[in-house]
C-alpha cells in the first residue's frame, strides 16, 4: 500500500486550481509520475493505477485533466456519462493541457519528498501528452499504454530524447498500425525509446471492467514501463 494519499489542488498558470489525487511511496525522497488518464478522467481506475506506481516507489499525481470543461470521473458504460466524456474530449485544448502538465510538474518537483526527477504516464487520451512532455516539458522519462492521437504529434516524437516506453495493442481499432509504425519511425533515432505491440490486444487493455481488458498484457506492459522508470531513482 502507498504510505499516504490525499486530494489536493494545484495552481494553474492562469490562476485556476487543478484538482488532483496524490499518493506517496513508503521510501522517500522519490521521483514523481504525473499520470494523465483516459477520457474517463480521475476515476477509481486511475486512482488504483496511481497507488500501484506508489507501491513501486514513485510519488504519483493524477490531475483532473478536464477541470476546465466537464470535470469529474465518467463511467464509459453509462451512456449519458460516456456522451459527456466524448464531449469534453472534443472540447479539450491541447495547449492548455500542456500548460497544466507543466504546472503539475512544477508542483510535484517542488515537494520536499521529491528527488527532483519526473515522468509522465499516459493512458489512452493521455498518451499524446507523453510525447509533448518528453519533447517540450523536460520529462526525465515517459511511458504510455494504448495511447491515442500520437499521430498528431510526430514532430514531438522525433524530439523526445529521454527514456520512453510505449505499449500498443495489435488489434487496437483506435490506433491503426500505420500510426504505430509512424510513431516507431519518429522515435527510432532515440536509443532510449522502446515500443511494444501486443498481437490481438485491443484498445483499453489496462482498464479493468472493459471488454478489452487483458490482465497478463496489462501486467507485462506495466513491468516493462517500471523497468524504465526505475532509472529515475538514481541520484543526479
Amino acid at each position: 500500500m502507498p504510505s499516504a494519499t490525499s486530494e489536493i489542488t494545484i495552481p494553474s498558470a492562469d490562476g485556476g486550481a487543478i484538482p488532483a489525487y496524490i499518493t506517496l511511496p513508503a521510501k522517500l525522497p522519490a521521483p514523481a509520475v504525473v499520470l494523465v488518464a483516459a477520457v474517463s478522467g480521475l476515476d477509481a481506475g486511475a486512482r488504483e493505477w496511481a497507488d500501484r506506481y506508489a507501491q513501486r516507489g514513485f510519488i504519483t499525481v493524477v490531475p483532473d485533466f478536464f477541470w476546465r470543461t466537464i470535470p469529474g470521473p465518467m463511467r464509459l458504460d453509462v451512456p449519458e456519462e460516456r456522451a459527456k466524456a466524448t464531449e469534453r474530449n472534443g472540447q479539450f485544448d491541447r495547449d492548455l493541457g500542456q500548460s497544466d502538465i507543466a504546472a503539475v510538474r512544477d508542483y510535484v518537483r517542488g515537494l520536499p519528498e521529491s528527488n527532483g526527477k519526473w515522468a509522465l504516464a499516459g493512458y489512452c487520451f493521455g498518451g499524446r501528452y507523453t510525447l509533448l512532455a518528453g519533447a517540450y516539458l523536460a520529462a526525465d522519462a515517459v511511458v504510455a499504454f494504448h495511447p491515442s492521437k500520437l499521430g498528431l504529434e510526430l514532430e514531438a516524437a522525433a524530439a523526445v530524447k529521454c527514456p520512453a516506453s510505449f505499449h500498443f495493442g495489435g488489434a487496437d481499432a483506435s490506433v491503426p498500425m500505420d500510426v504505430v509504425e509512424a510513431v516507431q519511425a519518429a522515435l527510432k533515432p532515440n536509443p532510449r525509446a522502446e515500443t511494444f505491440v501486443y498481437p490481438g490486444v485491443a484498445h483499453g487493455y489496462t482498464m479493468k471492467g472493459r471488454d478489452a481488458y487483458d490482465g497478463p498484457v496489462s501486467e507485462l506492459s506495466f513491468d516493462r514501463a517500471i523497468h524504465v522508470l526505475d532509472g529515475l531513482k538514481t541520484p543526479g
